[in-house]
């Protein structure tokens, strides 16, 4: 595998993490040949902060999030959305994801899911690329996808998101290629393409599917003539109001087939038009997916001796995984923290709860294992504490543990 640092200098306050360099370090460039689309596919990858003071907490794996028209400076600013609401400054919107950006070839072949010439958005070159979008998923699926999973360390969760003509693919997978994501952001779709070929299968498939466990956020711009609003466009026939009338009514079906188990939510954007909303919706969009994941400790009483909630955090943590499908435990760090801060308060029995929560959760852990002989020795008991102290050597050696282990014999 080719891959090259990249640097983030299209947009410098991106919050990434500076690597001893006068460079901010974003991602990394990896590419991968397609035998589907017969090119090679550059790819722009971004992963989560995962760094811990000596390697401390055990890795983890991450939902991945591709990105359609994913060039540097479209990356760049969801790379740093992820950031900053996926664990940065305390924020937990979403879990930490990586970024899967697919920068474009032929972006009027990958990304228009039928052949259609009579446009006037596309010159007479790109309109007769059309169609390719069958090969484009292929490629995804068959190519990308498993080189992504072999080579990062991915979870089985995927969010597509598309805006434009990557919104229109982004429904088009969605009604036709269901399970290859879990869940969709399509961005003022371009559902007038091909006399709304795609608009009118959607009507009928969105009666008679099945979308349990799938999510859409729809997002629409403001693409209409002066004058006219959200009511009145509704009976304009002139072209330039196709685009937005067609989202509308994509919106009108979602909305009418609740049934199907489809979890959506659409919002319109009257601020900003076709190519502005992306960022907007983006930000807002992965919250809206992630509605479930947030879960906020109520610090100010939770360290109080009287506070009867410590089973709060591992029940949150059980329906998020039955939202997202795989089973995610509480994250190590947190729990450590709060064990050790309940130690210092002599508060025994609930530090050992989550002490022994994080071994039940990471039992290839060498710091869940160090952290319950810490338990012990502050507790007075040091036989207990070597055992803990010896697990923890047998999976990591580090001089620390064997220094703590070598003063209770």
């Amino acid at each position: 595998m080719r891959s090259f640092l990249f640097c983030a200098y299209v947009i410098l306050s991106l919050t990434a993490k500076a690597q001893n360099t006068d460079k901010i370090i974003m991602g990394t460039i990896d590419s991968v040949y397609s035998n589907i689309l017969h090119e090679n596919r550059k790819i722009w990858v971004h992963m989560p902060d995962t760094t811990s003071p000596d390697g401390i907490f055990y890795p983890q794996r991450y939902p991945v999030v591709y990105l359609l028209d994913g060039d540097a400076a479209h990356v760049a600013s969801v790379a740093s959305m992820l950031d900053q609401l996926g664990g940065g400054g305390g924020n937990t919107m979403f879990p930490q994801m990586i970024l899967v950006g697919i920068p474009n070839t032929y972006r009027s072949r990958d990304l228009t899911p039928s052949h259609f010439t009579n446009t006037l958005s596309l010159d007479s070159m790109s309109a007769a690329q059309t169609g390719g979008g069958e090969n484009f998923i292929s490629f995804i699926e068959k190519e990308l996808m498993p080189h992504i999973d072999s080579s990062y360390p991915t979870a089985p969760y995927r969010v597509l998101i598309g805006h434009s003509f990557g919104g229109l693919m982004a429904i088009h997978i969605l009604i036709n290629h269901t399970n290859l994501f879990n869940a969709y952001i399509a961005i003022d779709p371009s559902m007038w393409w091909d006399n709304q070929k795609l608009l009118k299968q959607v009507n009928t498939v969105l009666q008679q599917k099945n979308f349990q466990g799938r999510s859409l956020y729809l997002a629409m711009a403001n693409t209409m003539d002066k004058g006219m609003d959200t009511v009145t466009v509704k009976t304009d026939t002139n072209f330039n109001s196709l685009h937005i009338r067609s989202i509308m009514q994509l919106g009108h079906y979602l909305n009418a087939n609740r049934q199907n188990g489809l979890a959506i939510n659409w919002k319109y954007y009257p601020d900003y038009g076709h190519d502005a909303v992306a960022l907007y919706a983006e930000h807002d969009g992965l919250p809206s997916i992630f509605k479930f994941y947030n879960y906020s400790i109520p610090f100010g009483e939770f360290f109080n001796p009287t506070y009867k909630g410590d089973t709060l955090l591992a029940a949150h943590y059980k329906a998020v995984s039955r939202q997202m499908g795989y089973t995610i435990s509480p994250p190590e760090q947190l729990v450590s923290a709060l064990a050790h801060e309940l130690c210092d308060l002599k508060q025994f029995d609930r530090a050992y709860y989550f002490l022994k929560m994080n071994i039940e959760s990471y039992s290839k852990s060498f710091n869940a294992y160090e952290t319950m002989g810490d338990f012990y020795v502050a507790k007075g008991d040091k036989q207990v504490a070597r055992e803990f102290y010896s697990k923890a050597l047998a999976l990591m050696y580090l001089p620390r543990i064997k220094e703590k282990l070598d003063k209770l014999k």
